[in-house]
C-alpha cells in the first residue's frame, strides 16, 4: 500500500470513529421523552340512565310534571300538597294516586317520594316559597 491509501483509509476510519462517537453522544445526553398524557377517567354511568339499556324509562320526565307545594304532618299519616301537569294543587294522601302510573310512597319533611311503577324519585320542595310550607295538626 501506497501513502496515499493508508492516508485515505486513516481518514475514513476517524470519520466512522467521528460519526459513531457523535450518535451515542446525542443518544445518551438526550431527554428521555415526555411520558403520556394521563388516561381521562371516564365519568361513572348513573344507575338511572343504565336502566334505559333495558326498556326502561327516566323518571325525570314524570317529575318534571309534578310540583310539591306544601306538605301536612297529620297525627295519623301524612299527605302532600302537589300539582301534575296544568292542574291546581290539591292535597293526597300516603298512597294515593300522582297521574297515571305513579303513587305518593313517602313523605319527607321537605321532599316526597314518588313511585313510578316500581321506580321511586324524590321531589323537593322550591326553595323560594313564600308562605308556611308545613302545616301540622
Amino acid at each position: 500500500m501506497n501513502t496515499l491509501q493508508v492516508r485515505l483509509l486513516s481518514f475514513v476510519a476517524f470519520a466512522i470513529l467521528c460519526a459513531t462517537l457523535t450518535y451515542w453522544v446525542v443518544l445518551l445526553t438526550a431527554r428521555p421523552p415526555a411520558p403520556p398524557p394521563a388516561a381521562s377517567v371516564a365519568p361513572a354511568v348513573s344507575v338511572e340512565d343504565a336502566t334505559t339499556l333495558f326498556g326502561g324509562k327516566l323518571t325525570r320526565e314524570v317529575n318534571r310534571s309534578i310540583k310539591l307545594f306544601g306538605i301536612l304532618a297529620l297525627s295519623k299519616g301524612a299527605a302532600a300538597i302537589v300539582s301534575v301537569g296544568d292542574e291546581p294543587p290539591h292535597a293526597i294522601s300516603l298512597g294515593g294516586r300522582l297521574g297515571e302510573d305513579s303513587t305518593l310512597a313517602q313523605v319527607r319533611a321537605r321532599s316526597i317520594i314518588v313511585d313510578h311503577n316500581g321506580a321511586r324519585s324524590e321531589v323537593f320542595l322550591p326553595s323560594t316559597v313564600t308562605g308556611p310550607t308545613i302545616y301540622v295538626r
